[in-house]
This record gives structure tokens, sequence and C-alpha cells, in this order.
């Protein structure tokens, strides 16, 4: 235990660093979730200021942005490990793939938490929005950083066999586009014809964001599904995970781009 622990404070640390000294990772916590945030806040503004309404898309920016976070930085870590000409020494430690997947996603957390804490302050202060339901909303991201681990773990099995330059897109777009259909701040069925609502539906996602917009009393979550998908999911990415890495062991892929 001691020692998993150590592997994933180790990859923690390696990820600290790379962010300090990317201004790309930087910009990723401090300006784009900002941008996005007043994008829409703006918008509402000029249509009509309501509190409520800024709240629910503070809300979502902060758990969209925490969806993105967590899945890129574990999906991705093949291809930077890679461009830092370090993949071959990587597979020869004792980092094993689960705590490697763990280290990423404890960084995507970190990130979050920096993108709540600078939304709240900014949203305060510019719209007087105040959180107060923190235990509904602490339930509705909880899932949706577990299903957002799925995506990546996912994601990191097929990088081991596939082209990681693709996957690496993947880990980019996947997260953004799957956010957007989930409902972030509008509700589903008011938006998608009901077919396609049967889809995202069996999205965890969905349901998470439904348990976040409840705080402003703007959706029915169903815990029952919210949990089932969460764990089928979770129960597809390990074995997608297993499958695809073994496959690239077997392949000799593990150590290629493409």
């Amino acid at each position: 235990m001691n020692e998993t622990i150590q592997q994933i404070m180790a990859v923690l640390y390696r990820n600290i660093i790379w962010s300090y000294r990317s201004p790309f990772r930087l910009a990723d916590v401090f300006i784009w979730p900002l941008l996005l945030l007043f994008t829409f806040t703006f918008f509402l503004l000029l249509v009509g200021y309501d509190v409520q309404y800024i709240g629910i898309i503070v809300l979502a920016v902060i758990a969209w942005k925490g969806m993105f976070f967590v899945t890129f930085e574990i999906s991705t870590i093949f291809v930077e490990e890679h461009w830092d000409d370090s993949l071959p020494n990587l597979l020869v430690s004792p980092i094993t793939a689960f705590t490697l997947a763990m280290g990423g996603a404890i960084t995507g957390l970190l990130k979050s938490l920096l993108v709540l804490i600078i939304c709240l302050a900014v949203s305060f202060l510019a719209y007087g929005f105040v959180l107060t339901d923190l235990l509904t909303f602490a339930i509705g991201i909880f899932f949706i950083f577990l299903s957002s681990f799925s995506i990546g773990f996912a994601l990191f099995g097929l990088a081991c066999c596939y082209d990681k330059r693709n996957i690496f897109t993947l880990g980019f777009v996947l997260p953004e586009v799957l956010g957007l259909l989930c409902g972030p701040y509008f509700n589903v069925e008011q938006v998608f014809p009901q077919w396609f609502v049967s889809i995202v539906n069996l999205f965890p996602m969905t349901h998470a964001f439904n348990v976040i917009k409840s705080v402003f009393g703007l959706a029915q979550p169903d815990y029952f599904m919210l949990i089932i998908t969460t764990v089928i999911w979770l129960g597809l990415s390990i074995v997608i995970h297993h499958t695809f890495y073994d496959m690239g062991r077997r392949k000799g892929t593990l150590v290629k781009v493409g």
C-alpha cells in the first residue's frame, strides 16, 4: 500500500512540475475557464439578469472543466511521456498503469479545485453569487469525477494499442462533447428528441449534472440511474483498459506513437 501511494505521489509531483513549467497548462486553469464563464454570463446580462441562472452557469463551468481535466490528465499520459523521451523508462519502472492513472486523476482533481475556487470567487465579486447547497453540488461533482475517470482510463488503454496522437485528440474533444450533450446547464429533455434523450440517459454525467442543477430546482436527479450507470461505466473502462493494454504489450505498440 505504501509503495502504491509513493508511486501515485511521484506521478503527481511530475505532473505538478509539468503544469508549473507549461504556459498552456497554466492557461487551461487560470484563463480558459474564466473565458467560458464570462462568455455565458455576459450573454445572460444582455437578455436578463438572474442570480439563479448565473449560479447554474458557474457550477456548470466548474463541473464541465473538471470533467475535462480528469479525462485529459489520465488519457494523454503516454503521449506526453513519449514527447519527453521517457516512455521506455516508465515502462520498466515499478509504476503501474493504475498508479499512473490515479496520479493523472488526482492532478485533474487539483486543477478542478483551483477552477472551483477561482470561479466561485469571481462570480461572488462580479455577480454576488454564493453557493448555499454545497453538499448537493459535492455529490454531483463527485460522480462527474468518477465518470471522467472511466472515460480517461478507457482512453488510456486504447492509447496502448492505437495511434497515440489520435487518442490525445480524443482526450481533448471527447469530454468537451460529452459534457455538452449531457446538459451541464440545460435539461436534455427540453433540447433533444426523445430517442437521443434515451441515449444520453445512459451516460452517468447526465444524471450528475441533474444533481448539480437540482441545487436551483432546475432538474430532478435520478440517483438510482446515477449510481448504476457510473458502476457500469467504471466496469467497462477497466475491461477496455486491460484488454487493450495487454493487446499493446503483445503487439509491441506500447512505446509507439503511431
